[in-house]
């Protein structure tokens, strides 16, 4: 889950648009990959409510672990 929920922030800290990583938890719900749904959901819900700065700076602490 760690792994995909850094690269869903990476991701929307870049600019890509959440309605690409909706797709993308399509694709892992049918391959029955949940904790990489459960990553990129959580990625997208925090998005909501924090800055740019502040995903950026929660990535570069989770890659410090």
């Amino acid at each position: 889950m760690r792994d995909h929920y850094l690269l869903a922030l990476v991701d929307i800290s870049n600019g890509k648009d959440i309605r690409e990583l909706e797709e993308a938890i399509d694709l892992y719900e049918l391959n029955e990959e949940y904790e990489a749904c459960a990553g990129i959901l959580k990625a997208i819900h925090e998005s909501g409510y924090l800055t740019i700065k502040d995903l950026i700076k929660i990535i570069d602490e989770q890659r410090d672990d």
